[in-house]
């Protein structure tokens, strides 16, 4: 349970990196980045501590070197497709989280371009 946990929480961290790299966090990134993480409610029986956790990580700003480190950190020890998968999933977000104030900026897409390079995603 905790590893679905840690899973959400980095995806909210790095929808936060990136809907803040271009200098502006559009409502609508806003929005569904918290719409994301409210979605904890529905994974079972949580400790309060942990639901508390992951919501806090929303009052944070996140730097690049740190989403890549702790993506790394979050994949190890899981099996090629399991690692496959999360990246997947967390990719598939970001991509959501750039795109849905309807402009993807610069800064957005090079961010995205050092994550994948860092992560071996294609």
């Amino acid at each position: 349970m905790n590893k679905i946990v840690n899973v959400i929480k980095l995806m909210a961290q790095t929808g936060l990196f990136f809907a803040n790299v271009d200098g502006q966090y559009d409502s609508k990134e806003k929005e569904f980045i918290e719409n994301f993480v409210a979605s904890i409610e529905q994974v079972g029986d949580l400790e309060p501590e942990l639901k508390a956790d992951v919501t806090d990580s929303l009052n944070h700003t996140y730097e690049l070197p740190a989403i890549i480190e702790a993506t790394k950190d979050l994949v190890d020890g899981f099996s090629d497709e399991e690692r496959a998968a999360i990246l997947g999933s967390i990719q598939s977000f970001i991509e959501r989280v750039i795109a849905i104030d309807g402009e993807v900026h610069p800064a957005e897409e090079e961010s995205f371009k050092q994550w994948k390079a860092a992560l071996g995603v294609a």
